[in-house]
């Protein structure tokens, strides 16, 4: 078998590894930041539940000192009411206690609510820290898992790339730049098998002479219409079988 086909061949499966390598070292950023936004949200909704339940403190402690500033009008009022010589004050003073005693009872009918809306409140944070400790669990993992993948692609980056300098070296000179620039503009493929009279990857039909020269693998043939270096996949030497 030509070395230098044999060469190319492997080549050519070690750049297709390195391009699937490369797609997912590039993807790795996105995925962990994918992770982090998981978390981010998580404690998000944990910050949110905590917020929703100081507002409704603090909401009830305006309407408590609401109601302070309501009984003390009424202690007033009755006071001023020991004193008063007309039944015309007397009579106005008892209105005004009973406004100040109907906004207590609205106050009060709202605190009452607000407190309901506490205890939701306290379960929607222990629903979130909840679903925030899981998250955190599971993001945990996911990201060792994730972080452990991404070394071993990186790891077999270098390797692939190391290799593929090595063979590089066995190749003609003339040969390697040929192989790049059909690779360069044929889709990241400079080389296809020929099987049935066809060009396996343009599926354009191979001349019977060439086809038959092609069987042999020991010369360099290029397909007429895409310029990838063909090959006989039947016919190729180990270890760089390539079906």
């Amino acid at each position: 078998m030509n070395a230098d086909l044999k060469h190319l061949i492997r080549i050519q499966t070690i750049d297709l590894d390195i391009q699937q390598l490369k797609a997912k070292i590039d993807v790795f950023p996105s995925i962990s930041k994918a992770l982090d936004d998981k978390l981010r949200d998580a404690n998000a909704q944990v910050a949110i539940a905590h917020e929703k339940s100081k507002n409704n403190q603090a909401t009830r402690k305006k309407l408590e000192v609401e109601v302070g500033g309501f009984e003390s009008k009424i202690s007033k009022y009755r006071e001023q009411m020991l004193s008063v010589k007309t039944n015309e004050e007397y009579n106005a003073l008892q209105k005004e206690i009973e406004h100040a005693r109907a906004a207590i009872v609205k106050i009060e009918h709202n605190i009452l609510a607000l407190m309901h809306e506490a205890e939701a409140s306290q379960q929607e944070i222990r629903a979130a820290e909840a679903r925030l400790k899981e998250d955190q669990q599971r993001v945990n993992q996911e990201r060792r898992e994730l972080e452990s993948e991404h070394q071993k692609d990186v790891s077999a980056m270098q390797s692939c790339t190391i290799e593929r300098r090595d063979i590089e070296l066995q190749i003609s000179s003339d040969l390697l730049p040929r192989y790049e620039r059909v690779r360069k503009f044929r889709g990241g493929i400079g080389l296809s098998a020929a099987r049935d009279y066809v060009c396996e990857v343009c599926q354009v039909r191979i001349r019977p002479q060439v086809f038959q020269e092609i069987r042999k693998n020991d010369q360099i043939i290029a397909c007429d219409a895409c310029q990838r270096i063909l090959y006989f996949p039947e016919n190729l030497d180990h270890p760089y079988e390539v079906i």
